[in-house]
């Protein structure tokens, strides 16, 4: 059901795009508990796909043709799966091993990039229109464009000065917050220094990003659609509701 459904996410032409995208696949996903000890966590099922799959049949659909697959945390399986269903897409690995953090994958797959790319992870989905955002990149003549999304804190927030004086309240206000998906000039990872790469987790992306705010070369692209991603047993419960939810929706229009 899922995959029929993708010819009607998006109207834009097949033509193939030369912006190649970055999917991030070497983490661990220790919060999924057993699930992620037998597989790593962009192979977890929704319906009968993988969410990897969804992913790639997405990104297709869109016109991309060029994929950079960053593993790591039993990468063979990630090879194996793509090689299954990504018979028709340029595909490329790069493996940095499985304890490399965010920054170092995307450095180490630097030499199978050619230009700009565009950076997602394996555990996530949304309904972006990918080539909007790189539309919107190249019109900001910035060097690394972010997707933020909407969210509502659900506590009151206060702030006060050195006298103990409350100065602002907001109840419950939308904020921003940075949904993991990007587009990267190749020129944007010279301004980082060598020891911003070897930072654990995802500590080297969050300073390559605040290098590049210092330098007025980090645009927004902002995102109010669906936006799914799971760390635990139960948030993955909702996340596959949400995705049935969705193709069924689009099968229906």
């Amino acid at each position: 059901m899922l995959s029929r459904a993708f010819d009607k996410i998006s109207d834009v032409s097949k033509e193939m795009k030369k912006t190649k995208i970055v999917i991030m696949c070497g983490g661990r996903g220790k919060r999924l508990g057993e699930i992620t000890e037998k597989i790593p966590k962009p192979l977890v099922k929704i319906g009968s796909q993988t969410i990897l799959q969804l992913k790639y049949e997405n990104y297709y659909n869109q016109g991309f043709r060029d994929f950079i697959f960053c593993i790591g945390y039993k990468g063979d399986l990630i090879r194996n799966e793509v090689s299954s269903f990504a018979k028709d897409g340029n595909i490329e690995f790069s493996d940095s091993g499985e304890d490399a953090g965010i920054l170092k994958r995307l450095h180490a797959a630097l030499p199978l990039m050619s230009d700009s790319i565009i950076l997602t992870y394996g555990d996530t989905f949304t309904d972006l229109d990918l080539n909007q955002l790189v539309s919107l990149h190249e019109e900001s003549k910035c060097e690394a464009t972010i997707v933020v999304a909407p969210i509502q804190n659900p506590f009151g927030l206060v702030e006060f000065d050195s006298r103990n004086r409350v100065t602002s309240f907001k109840e419950k206000p939308t904020l921003n917050y940075y949904i993991g998906y990007a587009v990267l000039d190749k020129s944007s990872f010279d301004y980082a220094p060598e020891k911003v790469f070897h930072l654990e987790d995802g500590q080297g992306l969050v300073t390559f990003y605040k290098i590049m705010i210092a330098l007025d070369k980090l645009n927004t692209f902002y995102h109010s659609g669906l936006q799914i991603t799971f760390n635990t047993e139960d948030e993955l419960k909702v996340a596959q509701k949400q995705l049935i939810q969705f193709y069924t929706s689009v099968e229906e229009k």
